[in-house]
């Protein structure tokens, strides 16, 4: 797994290096200064200036006003490794980010080939693995964004849990809660995995429960020391909930989210914007069908657990009130990729996918390298 996760980085990385000299008359405008752009890695752009930002000079002061972006929208964990890498090394933000991505992506690689034997089989590992490598949005496992560390701590906490570790599982649970708001969504899944595994081991339900209760506590209590330092240092616990809806322009609230996405739609079906223009909006929203379908049939196969889990991943971006990043949003569902491996048994059509959906990434990598929205 490892071999294959290192080949994969190289080829992005090529890719990315590649993607700056392939039609740069038409790239975007860039909305950083000039010496930020000079200064970053290719696989460095949109929300990775964030985290350049958190890691180089932490958290601002509070917005004033609706419309003002600030950095509180971003949880502390990612950026405070790029920190430390950079403390210790000397090297550049950036890439300590991109290096922070990679190292998170290896053990996500390992962690998630052994998940997959366990609950498909040995021969569904090297496919899941090329699926979970290969698909369209993944190259944001490379970039500086938080998906391969989220990827790799919900991976290190089911993995705890399921095999009777609890002290990794809550470290690693705790961390995925400083990681992304995304983490919420792993208590649940966490609860009954724990439960399964110490009913398995010849527990009582009650032992078990207390078990479950456990697990499911790790990334809350995460989420928790966050709010937590916010309310110490800024007196609102939920600023990031304030950050994140103040880029919209517009006053609004979780309850929101569903109402804003359908106007979006509608939107942009009137202003024909699906083919041309800003398509990421409502295009996105394809990924979202993909993965609640996945949903579904992983609850037909009875896999509970893990179709609780895809569907809450789906159901957080729901929240958001728009479809932007949706590609992105479902990369930490794991199980809907070593399910989507189940095509590997014809084998034809399979490979085709593979192609295609390679092919799909390149392009995306491209576009995130010229500062178009890709996912």
């Amino acid at each position: 797994m490892l071999g294959l996760g290192l080949l994969w980085l190289a080829c992005i990385w090529i890719v990315a290096g590649v993607s700056g000299s392939i039609l740069p008359g038409i790239a975007a405008a860039r909305p950083w200064t000039y010496d930020i752009v000079r200064r970053v890695t290719p696989l460095a752009r949109w929300d990775s200036g964030w985290y350049i930002n958190l890691a180089e000079a932490g958290y601002w002061e509070p917005p004033t006003r609706v419309g003002q972006e600030t950095n509180h929208a971003f949880f502390p964990l990612y950026p405070g490794l790029m920190r430390l890498i950079v403390r210790t090394t000397g090297i550049e933000t950036s890439l300590a980010g991109n290096l922070v991505s990679a190292a998170a992506l290896l053990v996500a690689l390992l962690l998630f080939a052994a998940w997959t034997e366990r609950n498909f089989g040995e021969s569904r590992v090297v496919p899941a693995v090329l699926v979970l490598l290969l698909f369209p949005t993944s190259f944001f496992f490379a970039a500086v964004y938080t998906e391969a560390l989220l990827l790799a701590l919900s991976l290190a906490a089911v993995e705890a849990f399921a095999r009777r570790r609890p002290v990794i599982g809550v470290i690693a649970g705790v961390l995925a809660g400083l990681t992304r708001i995304s983490g919420l969504v792993l208590a649940p899944y966490l609860a009954l995995v724990a439960f399964r595994a110490r009913r398995d081991a010849g527990d009582s339900p009650g032992r078990a429960i207390k078990w479950a209760t456990l697990a499911a506590a790790s990334p809350l209590a995460g989420f928790g020391l966050f709010c937590l330092y916010f309310w110490r240092r800024f007196s609102d616990p939920l600023l990031f909930v304030t950050a994140q809806h103040n880029w919209s322009g517009q006053a609004k609230s979780i309850l929101d989210g569903p109402s804003l996405i359908w106007r979006g739609v509608v939107e942009d079906f009137q202003r024909g914007r699906l083919l041309g223009g800003s398509p990421a909006r409502t295009f996105e929203g394809l990924y979202l069908l993909v993965f609640l379908v996945l949903a579904a049939v992983l609850l037909r196969q009875r896999r509970h657990a893990e179709a609780l889990f895809v569907f809450l991943t789906v159901a957080i971006v729901l929240s958001s009130g728009t479809f932007e990043s949706a590609g992105r949003y479902v990369l930490p569902a794991f199980p809907a990729f070593a399910l989507l491996a189940g095509l590997s048994s014809r084998r034809d059509l399979f490979r085709s996918l593979l192609v295609l959906s390679a092919a799909a990434q390149a392009v995306y990598v491209w576009a995130f390298v010229h500062w178009y929205w890709a996912g």
